[in-house]
């Protein structure tokens, strides 16, 4: 992952690793696996950490919602990652291929490389040898079906021996940390001269962070960088690098991006109290919910049925469909049109809110809060209507779980 502009000129790698921890590199005893084993325990588990579909979309609504003043540094710019692993014995054991594409150009592969690994068992480090398409044209490449790849043979790429990366395993943290050794990979660039980059990136089962910047060799000022200073945080959409049926995020990391709604999917029953804007009772209803995530490759990820019976004229019911979008879902049916977030500042992790707003031109929006019992069978509601800034009604709401 190198920024780079015209030929590579490495410089090969001969001193220690000063970012590996001790733990990395102490002895193995007796009863522990092999060098060989143990190394290749090591690279299948990050080939399984990095394979998959990335994005920075969190972090990007995250930068574009907050209030602080609009810094240069900021992260502004959407950008997706996509890691395949290829059956390609001619190029390596294990191997993976990565796309990056910025969403201001999304036809093109801003970077595009081929990784195989070797284990270094003196440093208890993960070697990740970068493999270079082309260096004449290191950057907005096309995109190449990782089917043609997988047909290419080692001797196809450009290799740089002094931009490969080395990872260490943290055992505290759960997660991989590393990058390029400093100073090794340099290259010459058409304006600025000798420069070599700066990689670092740590990765762990649900996501990535990565910084780069180039270094002018005659002065030690910053050529370039990524967004600022930043790290740039992926979040990962899927395990597999492509989603499909319109999916954004597979269901698997929707659910764990959402867990308290995710605790809410099944069949819930229990009784509607609608109150007028003096709290008067207008009427109690019963109710049923059954509210579904759906499976992979659907067109919609989220399914849900309110159904009420509200007299002797029979059973009422509402269908809404909705889709995941950056943090929240969004969803609608014949009335409404509306978004659901878990409360991530609530520390029990029991709370969830509902926007809604009717599209009938009535001008009400609603405003419901959602709160799990501590077991998850029973969940408690509080729905607001508003028009011009006052309480039209309340509809309050006990349900308690039952079987599908």
């Amino acid at each position: 992952m190198l920024m780079q502009s015209g030929a590579l000129r490495a410089i090969a790698a001969a001193a220690s690793l000063s970012l590996f921890t001790a733990s990395g590199s102490e002895a193995m005893d007796a009863s522990e696996p092999s060098q060989a084993a143990r190394g290749a325990a090591q690279i299948e588990r990050f080939a399984e950490y990095w394979t998959g579909a990335f994005s920075n979309e969190l972090q990007v609504a995250s930068e574009h919602n907050s209030l602080d003043p609009d810094y240069p540094e900021a992260i502004r710019l959407n950008r997706d990652i996509r890691v395949y692993r290829l059956e390609a014995p001619a190029i390596g054991d294990t191997v993976l291929y990565l796309e990056e594409i910025k969403m201001d150009q999304p036809d093109k592969a801003h970077r595009q490389r081929v990784m195989t690994f070797v284990w270094h068992e003196d440093l208890g480090a993960i070697e990740v040898q970068q493999l270079f398409f082309s260096a004449e044209l290191a950057y907005d490449r096309p995109f190449l079906p990782p089917e043609e790849v997988a047909e290419m043979r080692r001797e196809d790429f450009a290799q740089a021996p002094g931009c490969n990366l080395f990872f260490a395993w943290d055992e505290e943290r759960q997660r991989f940390k590393g990058g390029m050794r400093p100073r090794l990979c340099e290259y010459e660039h058409p304006v600025s001269g000798p420069v070599y980059a700066e990689f670092d990136m740590i990765l762990d089962r649900d996501r990535l962070w990565y910084r780069d910047r180039s270094i002018k060799i005659a002065d030690g000022s910053i050529r370039g960088e990524i967004d600022g200073f930043s790290w740039l945080r992926f979040d990962r959409l899927s395990r597999e690098p492509v989603l499909g049926g319109g999916d954004r995020i597979s269901r698997e990391q929707m659910l764990r991006r959402m867990p308290v709604m995710a605790r809410m999917e099944g069949v819930w029953e229990g009784e509607f109290r609608r109150v007028d804007a003096r709290g008067e009772l207008i009427e109690a209803v019963p109710s049923r919910v059954i509210v579904r995530f759906l499976p992979d490759g659907e067109a919609y990820d989220y399914h849900q049925v309110n159904i009420t019976r509200p007299g002797e004229d029979g059973e009422q019911r509402v269908e809404s469909q909705g889709k995941w979008d950056v943090d929240r879902l969004r969803f609608s049916n014949a009335r409404l049109n509306g978004w659901a977030q878990d409360l991530a500042s609530d520390p029990s992790g029991l709370t969830s809110v509902f926007r809604m707003m009717f599209t009938d031109g009535s001008g009400l929006t609603v405003s419901e809060i959602v709160s799990l019992s501590d077991d998850g069978k029973r969940r408690m509601r509080a729905t607001q209507y508003i028009r011009d800034g006052r309480i039209a009604r309340r509809t309050l709401i006990d349900e308690k779980r039952v079987p599908q």
